[in-house]
């Protein structure tokens, strides 16, 4: 690789990490001009250095950090990548860097953040099927994404949904069920243990891949940036809901076009239907359970008050319909 002339700042879990990177991206060619670790002054370091692209590495926990993260996604100036991966050993090593190097590259390149100003809404992912094809996603990172919808009575309902499905399906889903914020890890437990899916709860710079089932916090706004990865905001002070179903499904529309669905299951209110309209208007499926097997049908009611709702059933019978709508696509 001939040497370029991006300046990559990193900031990781760990100085000693930061470290680590360093040296990979050395190695590949890359002018490091600075790392260190997730905190206030290496925050601060990065917007006064003269650096192309930031590379944040999060494949360590960053509970702690949350905030710090929060406040870089809303103020930097400067494109961001995430990185949830950890390099192998050897030869594994040494491509791992050369791949991470080619990504900055082209990110700088492209001169376009993948994460912006996030009070302005998500990353400025495009509207446009065509367009949507040009995005250069990570290597395994999902194509088509759905939303799960709930509230009063969806747990059981997407557990039986999920109960119901292949693991080999080409899908990931992103559940926005409305939980208080010390449910949501026993809730992605008890759903992973009835899935041959991964359900897991959202995580900062996580990247989207099929077999997947990620859990909207009920604390914090999921974004999803242009080349897939997740991002997680303050929630608004005007929410009314925590998740908000709406906010997710047009988030994860504008991310994904035509390639995102959404299933509105059991529960009580109108939240998921302007996400319903949102869904429609980006070329997207729109399923919801029927009134028979709700315990409360007003969510599913309201989404097809929209027009949007194309199918409805049981949870395990939507189930056997996405299994038979990806091998008939195929």
């Amino acid at each position: 690789m001939e040497a370029p002339s991006a300046r990559v700042a990193i900031l990781a879990t760990s100085a000693a990490h930061a470290g680590h990177l360093r040296a990979l991206l050395n190695t590949a060619g890359l002018r490091v001009v600075h790392s260190g670790g997730l905190d206030a002054a290496s925050l601060q370091a990065v917007e006064r250095l003269a650096a192309d692209v930031l590379l944040v590495d999060l494949s360590e926990e960053i509970e702690s950090e949350i905030e710090l993260i929060d406040g870089l996604l809303e103020h930097s100036r400067l494109p961001i990548m995430f990185n949830d991966s950890s390099p192998g050993n050897g030869r594994a090593n040494s491509q791992w860097a050369q791949r991470l190097a080619l990504k900055l590259l082209d990110m700088v390149r492209t001169a376009t953040p993948p994460v912006q100003n996030m009070a302005e809404g998500p990353a400025p992912c495009i509207d446009s099927s065509t367009a949507q094809r040009e995005v250069s996603r990570p290597a395994g990172a999902a194509q088509n994404v759905w939303v799960l919808g709930a509230s009063l009575g969806g747990p059981q309902a997407v557990r039986d949904f999920l109960a119901a499905l292949d693991a080999d399906l080409p899908v990931a889903f992103v559940l926005a069920q409305h939980i208080g914020v010390n449910h949501v890890q026993l809730l992605a437990e008890q759903l992973d243990r009835a899935s041959a899916f991964r359900v897991l709860p959202a995580k900062l710079g996580h990247v989207l891949r099929h077999g997947e089932v990620i859990l909207a916090p009920a604390d914090r706004h999921l974004q999803l940036t242009e080349d897939g990865y997740v991002a997680l905001t303050a929630t608004p002070a005007e929410a009314v809901y925590s998740p908000s179903i709406d906010h997710v499904m047009a988030a994860v529309a504008k991310c994904y076009g035509d390639r995102v669905g959404a299933i509105i299951f059991s529960g009580m209110g109108d939240d998921g239907a302007a996400g319903c309209l949102a869904v429609a208007r980006h070329g997207g499926i729109v399923w919801a359970q029927d009134v028979k097997s709700c315990v409360i049908s007003s969510m599913p009611d309201h989404a097809r008050k929209t027009h949007t709702v194309t199918y409805s059933a049981s949870p395990a019978d939507i189930a056997r319909h996405l299994r038979d709508y990806f091998r008939d696509s195929e």
